[in-house]
């Protein structure tokens, strides 16, 4: 089959009739860049916010939920750079440059703002397949994809065998997918895409794809990928990892760097990344805000208080290595069903205890909304208070025992666990 990109659409289950084809293409020179093939490959930011950006009240692109995106690298070639969820924002006078040509877009007329997501069909084809887009249409831009017969060329098509890669076949497929190699030891290949790393380790099959530790609560969705992860998900500690994050653990005589290491295949590679970079940023009340940051550009105050005050991003990060992933009262080690509970509530905190990884408990939900209530606390030496207004029926329920203790507090919970004592629990 797949003789034609709509083919390869219903290969996938995506009706063609949602998709719009955007061939991104000018003759122009841009200020950042030569070509928009080149702002997409160059300065990924830059395309995104560049597609994001179009003309006013264009119904094909307000009405397809898909885009299909399209650059030529060279005249006469159109190159497949992504299917992208679309959805419209809001129509308005540009209050940005635009990223390739360095002037107002609309040159202060209304323009459409929308927002688009890489998905993760196709993903494989990105950068590689190449389709004839006709003679007759090449200057028409966008087009509904079932009134556009898109032949592909033969030999760019990528035929998957779901074989595991590593080691130089691993960074080989990183580098088709737009990384470039930074730095590199004996131990690991540091790579790159924008501000997206990743590690490849050297010389072993096992698990040689290494992210950073912020995406090991998105195990479930990489394992629905086919993506090999070990079980329960836990850090793997490298001091050559320098990008990423300190890893200081109380077993610990000396501070490492650790990351979450990944098994991948030709399959499900460029699916991974695209999960991994739409799970780099999170949804707050106050719009979305990285949890994943390269240290040339760390994440503000800002970005950490928005993301801990949901139990996310840093103040998370910590304490799942600080409580080794597992709930010390409950024992549960399923990361989807653990909370980072702050001891000292939210409202009663200073910013910097928002972000004091002491300040927090990581908790199975249903101890984390006992806590909460103030229905259980915690002595300095780890001994579970209970109130009196749970009955003993409940409490069997719930799997929880009067005088249980739990392990690995620290002093430094002390004062926090004495504010939850006078302040929050229930006697």
């Amino acid at each position: 089959m797949s003789a034609t990109f709509n083919n390869l659409l219903l290969e996938r289950g995506i009706a063609p009739g949602e998709v719009a084809l955007l061939r991104h293409h000018t003759p122009k020179r841009g200020a950042s860049a030569a070509s928009i093939a080149d702002l997409w490959r160059d300065d990924p930011e830059g395309f995104i916010l560049y597609q994001d950006t179009q003309e006013k009240d264009r119904p094909i692109l307000r009405k397809r939920r898909i885009w299909a995106s399209f650059v030529s690298p060279n005249p006469g070639d159109t190159l497949f750079v992504g299917l992208f969820d679309a959805k419209y924002l809001n129509t308005g006078v540009a209050d940005w440059t635009c990223p390739y040509r360095g002037d107002q877009p609309g040159e202060g007329k209304p323009v459409d703002r929308f927002s688009t997501h890489l998905r993760s069909e196709l993903s494989e084809q990105i950068g590689k397949l190449h389709v004839d887009w006709p003679d007759s249409n090449v200057r028409t831009w966008k087009r509904k994809a079932e009134g556009l017969t898109l032949p592909v060329v033969p030999s760019t098509l990528v035929r998957q065998t779901g074989l595991p890669i590593h080691d130089a076949d691993l960074v080989d497929a990183l580098e088709t997918l737009g990384f470039e190699q930074r730095n590199h030891t004996g131990k690991v290949v540091q790579m790159r895409r924008g501000d997206f790393i990743v590690y490849v380790k050297r010389e072993t099959a096992i698990r040689p794809l290494v992210v950073h530790p912020g995406f090991l609560d998105v195990a479930d969705s990489l394992r629905a990928l086919g993506v090999d992860t070990v079980e329960p998900p836990r850090s793997y500690v490298n001091a050559h990892l320098r990008e990423f994050p300190e890893y200081i653990a109380p077993h610990r005589t000396t501070v490492g760097r650790h990351g979450f290491a990944l098994g991948v295949s030709d399959s499900n590679l460029a699916a991974t990344i695209a999960l991994l970079e739409r799970a780099s940023r999170l949804e707050t009340d106050d719009g979305p805000v990285r949890v994943v940051a390269p240290p040339e550009d760390p994440l503000t105050e800002k970005e950490r208080l928005q993301a801990a005050r949901i139990g996310q991003g840093d103040f998370r990060n910590a304490l799942v290595v600080a409580w080794g992933g597992t709930c010390p009262l409950a024992g549960v080690d399923h990361l989807p069903l653990l909370r980072a509970s702050h001891i000292k509530p939210w409202r009663s905190s200073t910013n910097t205890e928002r972000l004091d990884p002491f300040n927090g408990l990581l908790l199975a939900v249903h101890v984390d909304a006992l806590f909460d209530r103030g229905l259980i606390s915690f002595q300095d030496n780890g001994t579970l208070l209970v109130s009196n207004t749970l009955s003993q029926d409940n409490l069997d329920r719930l799997g929880i025992v009067r005088g249980a203790m739990i392990s690995g507090l620290d002093a430094r919970h002390g004062a926090y666990l004495a504010h939850h004592r006078a302040h929050c629990f229930v006697p």
